[in-house]
């Protein structure tokens, strides 16, 4: 993991297995597809856990109503669960309808937000114009949900950092993490944090291996299953 550890900036757990590797990364973050494809239906279980499991770290947890008065009641509880917890909130709903006057109340209150599914420019205008200055945020822009799309998402990334390059309690985290150079990529756009999947943390140890040696590996990989196949000539 060196040249992961050696990156100036902060690699974030995302998903529901915590415990297993907090100790890696400098904070956690979840979303509710994570929690149900888990199996998990215990929201509030799943939160005192996982607090307990981030030892600390910033940690963030996701609304899951779409009733404005719902989603504040569930902002604030969240948010009241301690200092290192951020409310994640997505700056659209599934109709198309617009959050973020209800993200600038909370964030005039002082509650931690966690804005996401930010995908378009006018969508980090609108997130950054709307968090208050002096309360801690995130801006969470998914860069593979972007480049999904066939779009390199680090101009998104750049013209992020200069909407907030006032702001110094706004990070910018790059979201949808789809392989490792990603982590690569963020820290090279200047991102303050990325969003890690399990899938993507089990191979950062890959980072140490030479582009050689994976050759060598892959190779080992194919004619290892290839053993397996019976071949008539």
């Amino acid at each position: 993991m060196s040249k992961i550890s050696n990156l100036k900036f902060n690699v974030f757990y995302d998903g529901v297995s915590i415990e297993k590797y907090i100790n890696q990364v400098d904070g956690v973050t979840t979303n509710t597809s994570y929690i149900a494809a888990a199996g998990i239906t215990d929201y509030n279980t799943f939160i005192k856990q996982s607090l307990a499991a981030a030892k600390g770290k910033p940690i963030s947890f996701q609304v899951t109503s779409t009733q404005y008065s719902v989603m504040e009641e569930q902002a604030r509880y969240i948010c009241g669960l301690g200092d290192n917890v951020y409310v994640k909130i997505p700056v659209v709903l599934p109709d198309g309808t617009s959050t973020t006057s209800l993200i600038k109340k909370l964030s005039d209150d002082g509650l931690k937000i966690n804005a996401t599914c930010i995908h378009t420019f006018e969508q980090i205008d609108t997130a950054i114009s709307v968090l208050n200055k002096n309360v801690p945020s995130i801006v969470s822009v998914f860069a593979g949900g972007i480049s999904d799309t066939g779009t390199y998402p680090a101009d998104h990334m750049y013209y992020a950092l200069d909407q907030m390059k006032h702001n110094h309690h706004m990070q910018l985290l790059w979201a949808g993490c789809q392989h490792v150079l990603h982590i690569i990529e963020a820290a090279d756009a200047g991102c303050h944090i990325i969003t890690v999947p399990d899938g993507i943390m089990n191979k950062l140890g890959r980072t140490d291996v030479s582009i050689k040696d994976t050759s060598v590996n892959k190779s080992a990989l194919f004619f290892a299953d290839g053993a397996k196949l019976k071949l008539n000539i």
